[in-house]
């Protein structure tokens, strides 16, 4: 019987039971949100944020509320990522059907102020994105777009840039990710392999550090610039 009260709900759920409904459901979450893909974990449209907020007040209403059936929830939270699936399918072949368009809110650096209206953004707000975007003066920014996440994204004007190297006639910098050779005091050896190294190389890199043994480090990556990290 309190099986069938964990699954089904009731007043009478032992303390243990809500710890196994509240595992169950957070690997319905975990399962569904794999599911739904990096789309979802990024909001990356007005549908994406729906089924997050709907699907953790499922939860959340499961996790408090001992008479609420487990098994309803369960199959609520998979439900919900069927759809948002589904959505984020048609999204891709019908967009302007299923999501909103980006709305400019400065073009040629005019502020649209019917489409501040249109999309309930003040000015305040207005300043504020901007802001975070690094554009301090309203006179830096050539066009403002309000995307359909919620987000502001600025292109500024041409003679507010920065000068690039390209524009300088310098040659270019190499830059790549860094790679990380040892995590924990363990050496991540593929990552050796693919970069043509060895153990005995990366000894040596030690050695120049003050460092004997593999486990006296923490983390050690490749800079791009060839120079080795160390943290220990």
């Amino acid at each position: 019987m309190e099986w069938q009260a964990i699954f089904n709900g009731s007043k009478d759920i032992p303390l243990w039971g809500f710890a196994i409904r509240a595992t169950l459901l957070y690997f319905a979450l975990i399962i569904g949100t794999r599911w739904m893909g990096h789309r979802q974990v990024g909001i990356l449209s007005g549908h994406n944020y729906l089924v997050a907020a709907g699907i953790m007040s499922v939860a959340a209403v499961r996790m408090v509320n001992a008479e609420a059936s487990l098994v309803s929830g369960l199959i609520i939270v998979f439900a919900y990522a069927l759809v948002n699936v589904l959505f984020s399918y048609l999204d891709l072949k019908w967009p302007k059907l299923i999501d909103r368009s980006p709305v400019l809110l400065i073009e040629n650096g005019q502020i649209n102020k019917k489409n501040l209206l249109d999309c309930h953004v003040t000015i305040d707000n207005l300043l504020g994105q901007l802001r975070l975007k690094g554009a301090h003066n309203l006179s830096e920014v050539s066009y403002a777009v309000l995307e359909p996440t919620g987000k502001i994204s600025v292109i500024k004007k041409a003679s507010t840039l920065p000068v690039s190297r390209t524009q300088m006639n310098m040659p270019p910098i190499f830059t790549a990710l860094p790679t990380l050779l040892i995590s924990d005091g363990k050496v991540e050896e593929e990552n050796l392999n693919m970069l043509g190294l060895d153990l005995n190389w990366l000894k040596n890199k030690l050695a120049e550090k003050g460092f004997v043994h593999f486990e006296d480090v923490f983390l050690a990556t490749l800079q791009a610039d060839g120079t080795l990290y160390l943290s220990v």
